[in-house]
């Protein structure tokens, strides 16, 4: 039987020259990709070394990619290390805005991938840092509008990247893969609660599921089904800031199923269940911070404590608005040296 052969990108640029020169016609340059000095001309130029290929639905009828709009490995590869290290850590921008953007051309680049079928070293890279860019910025955004942010979306493809990350790890077995103990630990995290996720972890070759980071998700997973949260934010307060940025998406799911613990057991009316202990115990990173989450839950709280009453948290998890956490996760970006975006996903800052 004939093997398949399939189209291999012979594009240098990060943008293709086409889409390049159709876009700068159209008026459709992003900012970031203009020729500093003629943003406000009537058609801005395009800059060859900034303009990068967007992303573009697939549609019936539409023509096939041809080589030449296809970008290799390596081109993708270097797209990548642009776009996290350049863009994403700009100052002079609204992190959410430089999200969007970069959103956009990190989806084109796993297209790219997807139509070359791109498997190997390259392919494996350019999934783990776009992993970890999407898990970062679920957590770094996870206080903005609505509108200028879905973090359904994000989630989503996050959950496509690692997913098809761990595919390659189990079919690339020719590879070495170092990172595997830690994306392992990061799938278990991000998908806490999964039966899924955790029948995965078990059947894990035993050298990558004895890993400590593995073990430590593990850990955190077991005590989460326990219902045992003193332990759970214990082991949490050893994970590494990306990490953290996963589990942090359960912060509030975690809350709640402890605050229902509590409530069941210290339920008197004559009993007032003290603010600083039910701080320390549910990972806030103020007393004012429990006392809001305990308001809307339905709880009677204030300064003085909390009355528990049985049956008042029968209704279920109202909507709560998530928030950053100095003590889960920002307390980590001093502790493990991270300045920027950049050394979270890459571990370094490329110097090009």
């Amino acid at each position: 039987m004939q093997e398949d052969i399939w189209m291999r990108g012979t594009c240098i640029d990060m943008c293709p020259f086409r889409e390049r020169r159709m876009r700068e016609q159209q008026h459709r340059l992003h900012p970031l990709e203009m020729v500093a000095g003629t943003e406000k001309n009537k058609r801005p130029q395009a800059d060859p070394k900034a303009t990068i290929k967007e992303y573009s639905r697939p549609a019936a009828g539409k023509a096939e990619a041809s080589p030449a709009d296809l970008r290799p490995a390596e081109v993708l590869l270097t797209t990548v290390e642009y776009l996290v290290n350049r863009i994403s850590t700009r100052p002079d921008w609204p992190f959410v805005k430089l999200y969007n953007f970069v959103f956009d051309r990190l989806r084109s680049v796993r297209q790219d991938m997807v139509i070359q079928r791109l498997t190997g070293k390259d392919a494996i890279q350019i999934l783990q840092w776009i992993t970890k860019f999407h898990i970062y910025a679920g957590y770094r955004l996870c206080t903005e509008a609505p509108s200028s942010y879905d973090s359904k979306i994000n989630a989503d493809h996050a959950q496509e990247c690692i997913k098809r990350l761990l595919v390659f790890y189990r079919t690339c077995e020719d590879l070495e893969h170092p990172c595997r103990p830690e994306f392992e630990s990061l799938y278990l995290l991000y998908n806490l609660g999964s039966f899924e996720a955790a029948r995965h972890t078990v059947n894990l070759p035993k050298h990558i599921r004895c890993q400590p980071c593995v073990q430590l998700a593990i850990a955190i997973c077991r005590a989460f089904w326990e219902g045992n949260f003193i332990r759970l934010w214990r082991l949490a307060s050893q994970c590494t800031y990306i990490q953290s940025c996963a589990l942090h998406r359960h912060v509030i799911d975690i809350r709640w199923r402890a605050l229902c613990i509590l409530n069941t057991a210290y339920s008197s009316k004559n009993l007032t269940f003290p603010i600083p202990v039910l701080t320390r115990w549910l990972m806030f990173d103020s007393e004012a911070d429990t006392i809001e989450f305990c308001h809307t839950c339905g709880l009677d709280a204030g300064p003085s404590g909390v009355k528990f009453v049985k049956g008042c948290l029968q209704n279920g998890l109202p909507k709560i608005h998530a928030s950053h956490s100095v003590s889960l996760v920002d307390k980590k970006l001093e502790e493990e040296g991270i300045s920027s975006v950049a050394d979270v996903i890459m571990g370094f800052t490329i110097d090009r």
